[in-house]
């Protein structure tokens, strides 16, 4: 099949119906050029030989359809030759072509040596284990819906057959409430099939952390100090925040949430917010545990600093909120990253012992502006006129 397709593309220059182009050779110079031409092609087809191993069965690869058929299409990985895969893969929900040639795929290699296949997924109907032997051997995921939990892990209907997905491999991170998997449709990968199928073990989280591995080497391109990416919450802990970037996760400090002040990480995000982060740090990139990313949402509000003269003007009343009482005075913030001071003698015409005697924290005061000083970011406040 590989051998017509590749020769109906290569119209032969001693045909009748042979472009002008490639007219019949007529001197020893056209010969030599042909001779080149075709050295040049032994030489690409040596080159695709030698770079694009033949895949085995398990193996994800992409390619782009060369042609589509009634039954298969063609796929041309940059490899030996081209694979078939099922229309019925291309096709949506409504039985309606979805891909074209010329459209990149993405599938898994199923078969034998010599009589190898694509597949997108592998469909499971009737009683007969073969699918599911094959799915074990290829990798393929099967769809699945988890019918109930029970101690361990979950039961997974496939097509009518019972399996069982251990708790720790129905995601990639912690299960905090199975009872929220029970009836959701997910894709699952055969680890184990034994006894005709009597034991029948699958996984998600495998190809969960396919996925993730794919993610992080693009990221891991885009990855440096000062770069920029767009991430979701996954996990909120009272020191910070981690984001997922992209099959790679990183801490934002909770100093690097917010130019405010937060109490605790929940004030500022919340998990599954997207949100935008820059990389302040990366130590031990690629060393699994060991790997640190430290980014920051603080860093692209702006400086607050900035301008700060043309916000506030000396002399001005402003309202702000006291933040922070100390024996010398009392913190109020006016904005959020802009704090001022009142300094104890400034909070009351009478002597007083404690700022606590004039105001409480998280009273809203009128201050009046005493002197902002945007070098050494300070902003001196009173109460009194």
């Amino acid at each position: 099949m590989t051998d017509d397709l590749n020769s109906s593309r290569i119209p032969n220059p001693l045909s009748d119906d042979a472009p002008e182009s490639l007219s019949v050779p007529d001197s020893d110079s056209d010969m030599d050029n042909g001779d080149e031409f075709a050295a040049m092609l032994a030489e690409d087809d040596a080159r695709r030989h030698d770079t694009a191993p033949e895949p085995r069965a398990g193996d994800q690869i992409t390619g782009r359809i060369v042609q589509i058929g009634d039954e298969d299409a063609f796929v041309d990985y940059s490899g030996r030759g081209e694979l078939p895969i099922s229309t019925a893969d291309l096709r949506d929900a409504d039985g309606v072509m979805s891909a074209k040639v010329g459209d990149q795929v993405t599938a898994y290699v199923t078969g034998k040596a010599g009589d190898l296949r694509l597949a997108m997924k592998q469909k499971i109907t009737g009683k007969d284990s073969g699918p599911l032997e094959d799915a074990l051997a290829s990798g393929v995921p099967l769809q699945g819906k988890v019918s109930e939990s029970n101690k361990g892990g979950f039961v997974v209907d496939i097509g009518g057959w019972r399996a069982f997905c251990p708790i720790s491999q129905i995601d990639d991170r912690y299960v905090e409430d199975p009872q929220a998997w029970i009836g959701r449709d997910l894709e699952f990968r055969v680890i184990e099939f034994a006894d005709e199928g009597r034991r029948l073990v699958v996984s998600r989280r495998a190809i969960l952390q396919e996925v993730k591995e794919k993610l992080s080497a693009e990221t891991r391109k885009r990855l440096h100090p000062g770069s920029i990416f767009e991430g979701r919450v996954v996990r909120i802990l009272p020191f910070g925040a981690f984001v997922d970037i992209g099959g790679m996760e990183g801490l934002v400090h909770v100093s690097e949430l917010t130019h405010g002040r937060v109490a605790h990480p929940s004030d500022a995000v919340e998990e599954g917010q997207v949100v935008e982060v820059k990389v302040l740090e990366i130590r031990n990139l690629g060393m699994g545990k060991e790997e640190r990313i430290s980014l920051s949402m603080k860093a692209l509000e702006g400086n607050p600093w900035e301008n700060v003269r043309e916000r506030y003007n000396e002399g001005a009343w402003v309202e702000g909120a006291v933040i922070g009482l100390t024996p010398y005075g009392a913190f109020v913030e006016l904005e959020p990253g802009l704090t001022g001071l009142i300094h104890i003698s400034a909070l009351s015409s009478e002597r007083i012992e404690h700022p606590g005697d004039v105001v409480k924290e998280g009273q809203q005061v009128l201050v009046r502006i005493i002197e902002v000083d945007p070098e050494r970011q300070r902003i001196s406040l009173a109460i009194t006129s």
